[in-house]
């Protein structure tokens, strides 16, 4: 196995490549046609917005690579089969690729926020890094504090596209601005923070949803997940309750917002059936390897919300 692709494996580019999607899916199928519908144009330019995602990609691909250098006994445990640092790449490699990737991350934030005359932004780059650091060190070890910070990374995610575009609508928008102009922003914001809820507790049950899977490494380490705390049962109805304010806040949002067939049948199809589904598949699981299977199938139900905004396209 070349050098090249157990470093692709070890960011797991996969999950790169939907960071990467996610932003531009919020840029094109939210900002855009809130901003068309009021004769604006980006403001953002092109560029500097790829660079803002590569700088996101460089801050979670350090954060995987620490991750794996800091989990070498757990995921031999785990998963001994997927194992790279410390058997096919040293964790010197493994150290030294974060050290990179989030001196890139960090630097391209901090010129990004300069470029806008915005560089206390920067400083978010910098918090993140330093979270996933003590993710992988410490708060992994800490009763679903590991688990918030995942949900709070993933949540960030969508925010950033409208956290860099709208500073620069306000410097274009008038103090006088008319209500249509402010009320779009304004719904521009809100549409972003829906998007960062719901990843946040989507990623949440999928982490503790992983947790189960990874429950015998996790008990040799002595950490202190849900499940090995609470018992598998008792972190199964919580994710069931995470679930049911997921259903619940997808019904509340349509019926406050949309109230079109499209949307409904979007959402009844690809996100409420598939995740009560689900929920009936945990609620029976007792391996591994099922825990795993569920895992993997949120990953396609946070997928197609994400994809939900071809319907915004055609409905806006």
């Amino acid at each position: 196995m070349t050098k090249l692709k157990l470093f692709f494996q070890l960011i797991r580019y996969k999950n790169l490549i939907i960071i990467a999607l996610t932003m531009y899916a919020i840029r094109y199928g939210i900002i855009y046609p809130f901003l068309n519908q009021i004769n604006y144009s980006l403001q953002f330019d092109e560029f500097h917005f790829a660079l803002l995602v590569f700088a996101t990609m460089c801050i979670a691909a350090a954060g995987y690579a620490i991750n794996d250098y800091f989990d070498i006994r757990s995921d031999i445990s785990n998963h001994p089969e997927s194992v790279i640092v410390g058997t096919k790449l040293s964790r010197r490699a493994a150290l030294t690729i974060n050290n990179i990737l989030n001196f890139i991350g960090v630097a391209l934030g901090f010129y990004i926020s300069y470029h806008i005359h915005l560089t206390k932004l920067g400083f978010l780059f910098l918090f993140i890094s330093g979270i996933l650091w003590f993710y992988s060190s410490y708060f992994k070890r800490m009763l679903l504090w590991g688990n918030i910070v995942v949900a709070f990374f993933s949540a960030i995610v969508p925010l950033l596209p409208v956290l860099y575009e709208i500073p620069l609508l306000n410097n274009i928008i008038s103090h006088g601005r008319p209500p249509v102009e402010a009320k779009t922003v304004s719904v521009i914001f809100l549409f972003a923070l829906g998007y960062a809820y719901f990843a946040f507790l989507l990623t949440l049950m999928r982490e503790i949803v992983k947790d189960m899977e990874d429950i015998q490494g996790d008990s040799e380490l002595q950490r202190n997940t849900l499940p090995l705390v609470l018992g598998i049962n008792k972190s199964k109805w919580i994710v069931h309750f995470i679930a049911l304010i997921v259903i619940v806040s997808i019904l509340f949002i349509y019926f406050l917002f949309f109230q079109d067939i499209a949307s409904f049948l979007y959402i009844t199809f690809t996100i409420i059936i598939p995740l009560v589904y689900l929920q009936n598949k945990l609620h029976k699981a007792q391996g591994n390897k099922e825990f795993y299977k569920i895992s993997q199938q949120l990953k396609f139900i946070m997928f197609f919300g994400l994809a939900f905004v071809v319907i915004l396209w055609f409905t806006l």
